[in-house]
């Protein structure tokens, strides 16, 4: 699929992952980042169609503090991939606009269907 992602992971090891998955799931155009600040640059350079994007990254901010920076210049859709689904973090999470949950480890299908409804939106 032509779609354009952006990957926001600081661990090498799941970044690969969650390739991985993108990839099973016909997905190429691929960008990885591993922190806030190399994020924040990939979405000006290469204006991803969604973003994929762990709440904990490398950085002084985290996944959700960057998500409102991104928000200030658009509403791309954003799914936030997290170990953390503490009430608090989940609060925070969801009150970005456009975008989905998931609590890793995070299965292919849920990843599909994440994906489906937030491009699905977009059309």
């Amino acid at each position: 699929m032509n779609y354009k992602i952006l990957i926001v992971e600081d661990e090498a090891i799941l970044a690969l992952a969650v390739r991985k998955q993108l990839e099973n799931l016909n997905y190429s155009n691929l960008i990885v980042s591993n922190s806030v600040e190399s994020a924040l640059q990939e979405f000006h350079n290469n204006t991803p169609d969604i973003i994929l994007m762990d709440i904990k990254i490398y950085g002084d901010k985290d996944g959700i503090e960057l998500a409102h920076m991104i928000r200030e210049k658009s509403e791309i859709p954003i799914i936030f991939l997290t170990g953390n689904s503490d009430n608090r973090t989940v609060k925070r999470a969801k009150d970005i606009s456009n975008s989905l949950f998931l609590v890793k480890p995070i299965t292919e299908s849920e990843l599909k269907d994440a994906l489906d409804e937030l491009l699905t939106k977009e059309k």
